[in-house]
C-alpha cells in the first residue's frame, strides 16, 4: 500500500513540476514577445523629456501629442493611402491571375504539371535583392519606373507563386465529387471553374489575400528602390524621414508612427480571422 502511495506521490510530483517548467516557459516567452510592443505602446504615448528620463518607466503625464505630431509632420494619411493602394490592388491583382493556374494545377490533368509547379515555386526562393536590376530596367524600359501603377505590377508579380501554392491546396482539398456530378450534368471546365471550384476556394482566396496583404504593406525595399517621388511613396518608406537630423533625439514619434502602420494590419486580421480558421468543405458532398 505505502508503495503504491509513493508511486502516486511521485507522479503527482512529475506532473506538477512538468506542468510548472511549462507555463515558466509560457510566460517567459510572452514576455519575451510582447515586451517589444508594450515598449513601444507605452513610449508612444511619452513626451520625449519622460522617455529621457527613464525609457523603460511608466509615463508621468501620457498624451497622445506624439500622434498628432507624427501625423502631420509626415502626412501620414498620404503614406497610408499609398500602402493601401499598393497592397490591396496587389493583392487582388496576385489572387486573380493565380486563379487559373491553381485550378489547372490542381483539377486537371496537364502534362507536365508537377515541373510546372515546381518552377513557380522557384519564385518563392528568389530574394528580392536578386531581382532588383531586372525590374528596375524593365520598369524604366516601360516608363512605369516611380509610379503606383510600376509598384502594384512588381507586388503582384512577387506575390503570386505563394498566391497559386495556398489556391492550389485549397482547391486540391475540395472533393472530386462534386466536380464528377457538375460534368454528368453537362457543365463545362469553366463552368465548374466559375460556379463551384471557386465559391468553394473562398476561404483559400481571403488567406491568400490577407497574407499576400501584410506582406505588401509592410515590404521596403521595392518601394524604396522604385519610387523616388514622396507622394508615391509607402508607409514603411516614408517614416525614413524619422531618421533625419530632425527627428534624431525624438523618440515618441518613431513610436507613435510604428503604432499608427500596424493598425490598418491588425484590423484586417481581425476582420478575416473567421473566415481564415474555418476554411473547410463540410456539408458539401451529400453521404
Amino acid at each position: 500500500m505505502s508503495d503504491t502511495l509513493v508511486l502516486v506521490h511521485r507522479r503527482d510530483l512529475f506532473r506538477f513540476t512538468a506542468r510548472f517548467l511549462g507555463y515558466t516557459l509560457l510566460a517567459v516567452l510572452l514576455a519575451v514577445w510582447s515586451g517589444p510592443i508594450v515598449l513601444v505602446l507605452i513610449t508612444s504615448i511619452k513626451s520625449n523629456q519622460d522617455f529621457l528620463a527613464g525609457p523603460f518607466s511608466i509615463p508621468s503625464h501620457p498624451t497622445f501629442q506624439p500622434y498628432i505630431d507624427v501625423w502631420n509632420s509626415l502626412g501620414f494619411s498620404g503614406l497610408l493611402a499609398n500602402s493601401f493602394l499598393y497592397a490591396t490592388a496587389g493583392s487582388a491583382l496576385a489572387v486573380l491571375l493565380a486563379l487559373v493556374p491553381a485550378f489547372a494545377l490542381s483539377r486537371m490533368e496537364v502534362p507536365g504539371k508537377t515541373f510546372i509547379f515546381g518552377l513557380i515555386l522557384t519564385g518563392l526562393m528568389l530574394p528580392q535583392q536578386t531581382v532588383l536590376i531586372p525590374l528596375y530596367d524593365t520598369l524604366r524600359t516601360l516608363h512605369l519606373l516611380d509610379t503606383k501603377i510600376g509598384l502594384i505590377i512588381v507586388h503582384a508579380a512577387y506575390g503570386m507563386p505563394a498566391q497559386i501554392l495556398i489556391l492550389r491546396g485549397f482547391m486540391t482539398s475540395i472533393p472530386r465529387e462534386i466536380e464528377k456530378a457538375a460534368y454528368v450534368e453537362g457543365a463545362t471546365d469553366f463552368q465548374v471553374f466559375y460556379k463551384i471550384i471557386l465559391p468553394l476556394s473562398l476561404p483559400g482566396i481571403v488567406v491568400g489575400f490577407t497574407l499576400n496583404f501584410i506582406a505588401i504593406w509592410k515590404e521596403f525595399v521595392f518601394g524604396l528602390v522604385l519610387l523616388n517621388s514622396e507622394q508615391n511613396f509607402p508607409v514603411t518608406v516614408g517614416m525614413l524621414k524619422l531618421n533625419s537630423d530632425r527627428y534624431m533625439a525624438v523618440f515618441n514619434l518613431p513610436a507613435a508612427g510604428l503604432v499608427i502602420s500596424q493598425l490598418p494590419i491588425i484590423v484586417l486580421f481581425i476582420l478575416t480571422y473567421r473566415k481564415i480558421a474555418s476554411g473547410n468543405f463540410a456539408g458539401a458532398v451529400k453521404g
